[in-house]
């Protein structure tokens, strides 16, 4: 008779122990990542951390060697910062293998950062601003974007910085210019 009260107990023990989160899972924290910004010639000129927080990856980007002003600055599709032709003029370009603008909701229209995934592409970022010696210093969160497995992950994509101002309409990369500076997303060492 005393085993009754025990078999009618497991299966609240078997639900209590599946409730709980995974021991590696809980005790990770939020997901990094790291980029090292490099010049066409390879040579690095700035950093990037980015952190999954939940409601979007919050971004800190320090660059240097820039002209000074605003540049355009984006996540793109491929995680490649080699020489290749560019899509829209056929010509090669620095940076060429980056690829486009990073657009999961597949809106295909440039825009502001920050806005709805389906009405501008995801990768759109804040204009990054060098002051009178070259260097330029951004924080952002993007709410478009996560780091963890998934149709709007970046892990494994390509930062990329523009030498001219990002317009946030002209399609398909706001007007900013050639490709300066070019970085591969990938996972932050524990």
């Amino acid at each position: 008779m005393r085993v009754l009260p025990v078999l009618a107990a497991l299966p609240f023990a078997t639900l209590l122990a599946c409730s709980q989160p995974a021991p590696d899972r809980a005790a990770a924290g939020p997901v990094a990542a790291e980029v090292t910004l490099r010049t066409a010639e390879g040579q690095s000129a700035g950093r990037a951390t980015l952190t999954d927080t939940g409601a979007g990856v919050s971004m800190k980007i320090e660059a240097a060697g820039l002209t000074p002003g605003p540049h355009g600055f984006h996540i793109h599709l491929n995680g490649a910062c080699a020489p290749a032709p560019d899509a829209a003029t056929g010509k090669t370009v620095a940076f060429g293998a980056a690829g486009g603008h990073f657009d999961p909701g597949m809106s295909k229209h440039h825009g502001a950062p920050g806005g709805m995934p389906t009405a501008n592409h995801a990768g759109d970022q804040p204009n990054l601003v060098a002051d009178a010696g070259g260097r330029a210093s951004l924080e952002y969160t993007n709410p478009n974007v996560t780091l963890s497995p998934g149709q709007g992950s970046v892990m494994g994509r390509a930062l990329v910085v523009h030498a001219d101002p990002d317009d946030y309409k002209t399609d398909p990369a706001g007007n900013s210019g050639p490709r300066v500076l070019c970085g591969v997303i990938e996972a932050k060492a524990r």
